[in-house]
């Protein structure tokens, strides 16, 4: 795989160019454009680039805009014009033309950089992991350990602002402030948060869960989170107040028309499954009518609360990634978590701990039913989601929420077809 980059000077936008045109590298194994870290690397031990990843041009090339900010190579020269294709999206996108984050335009990183050093001393440059519509995240060497840097994708940061649902939905950096500080323990903790900006440096959490083989620790997992959600049930408008969505079930009825109806993920199914597709209403609102009925309280939902977005380190597991965390029914998030690649993560044993943290609302027989039910109610939560970064993402980010959206889409046709329709 070849990889293209076009890379600018940050002062003036300048564009770098080899004796051989602009820069190519072939880094090793599969590329998924977000994961930015072999590219990074693969460019300064194939050409001594010091570059970070500002914006993916195109995902199937793949090309990147990069922004120096080191060494480049003896033989290069800077040109403030080059008739290319690739230079012509990467000027479009510096001109501020497309919806994009803060962390995509070159200067925000003589603002980034300085503000990470203020916080930890450093025992090495940062390494950035990933970078995408949505978050922007560095690896960094402390004399403390490895420590993460994330800045996500808000309202206060995108241009153009948008007038929808902040980016991504919850303020990610507050959010975790406020709640390690009220629930600590069952939270991590940040180590330094900037609001305005949306930035927070995080610990190293230690291993994903999917990596996991111990029955004990996915248990603990799930009890534990089931605990945090539990803490919040009878409190459900602090969450609000912490930048939480509103996606309580009465609120989710009212997407089904929207999910089902005309949008940009069913324009991408073929008519026979919009016309099936179509038909799901009523089942889908007699779900959430059910599922409502056993009395479960609405609270702290994580939002995409799967087996990698949970780490382990000495025995105990916390969930990351909060940037859709939202006021829903608690049990959506086993839609995320139960996979079909981790089998642990539908293990009876697992399951049950989950549900028996339940037990002061329901029976554990209307507490297996309303899990059922909350996985037909899931797909259409994730749906809902998918669609609405459609809306406020542009490129290949955009085209990646798509294809999820249109994925989820199928899995309300698939699941259950039978007896919902």
């Amino acid at each position: 795989m070849t990889v293209t980059a076009v890379v600018v000077r940050p002062d003036d936008e300048a564009v770098l160019v080899l004796p051989s045109g602009l820069p190519r590298i072939e880094p090793a194994g599969e590329l998924w454009f977000p994961d930015v870290g072999a590219v990074v690397r693969a460019f300064a031990e194939q050409h001594g680039i010091e570059a970070y990843v500002l914006e993916c041009l195109d995902a199937e090339g793949p090309a990147y805009l990069m922004v120096a900010i080191g060494n480049v190579p003896d033989d290069a020269r800077w040109v403030t014009s080059l008739d290319e294709p690739l230079v012509e999206a990467a000027r479009k996108h510096l001109s501020g033309a497309a919806l994009a984050p803060a962390w995509t335009q070159p200067g925000w990183y003589a603002d980034a950089l300085p503000w990470i050093d203020q916080q930890v001393e450093r025992t090495g440059p940062p390494e950035q992991v990933r970078s995408w519509g949505l978050s922007n995240v560095f690896r960094i060497p402390t004399t403390t350990g490895i420590v993460y840097f994330k800045a996500i994708a808000h309202a206060s940061n995108v241009v153009p602002a948008s007038d929808a649902l902040p980016l991504l939905f919850a303020h990610e950096p507050a959010l975790l402030q406020r709640l390690s500080a009220e629930r600590p323990g069952l939270v991590v903790e940040p180590i330094a948060v900037d609001e305005e900006r949306a930035w927070m440096l995080l610990p190293d959490l230690g291993e994903p869960l999917a990596e996991q083989t111990d029955v004990a620790l996915w248990t603990e997992a799930l009890t534990s989170h089931a605990r945090l959600q539990r803490s919040y049930a009878e409190t459900p408008e602090a969450l609000l107040a912490m930048s939480c969505t509103d996606r309580r079930l009465d609120r989710l009825a009212l997407e089904v028309p929207h999910v089902l109806g005309p949008n940009q993920a069913t324009d991408e199914l073929t008519a026979e499954e919009r016309d099936r597709l179509g038909n799901r209403s009523k089942a889908l609102r007699d779900a959430i009518t059910e599922l409502a009925s056993f009395g479960v309280p609405e609270t702290l939902l994580h939002g995409d609360l799967h087996p990698r977005n949970v780490a382990v380190r000495d025995g105990k597991a916390l969930a990351f990634d909060w940037t859709d965390a939202a006021l829903a029914h608690p049990f959506l998030d086993l839609v995320t978590f139960v996979e079909g690649r981790s089998p642990l993560s539908r293990d009876p044993r697992v399951i049950d701990a989950y549900l028996a943290e339940w037990q002061n609302y329901a029976s554990l027989p209307d507490l297996r039913r309303a899990l059922d039910l909350a996985e037909q109610v899931g797909e259409l939560y994730q749906a809902v989601t998918y669609l609405h970064l459609v809306d406020n993402l542009a490129g290949p980010s955009r085209a990646s929420m798509l294809s999820g959206g249109v994925w989820w889409l199928r899995k309300i046709l698939a699941d259950r077809s039978a007896s919902l329709d």
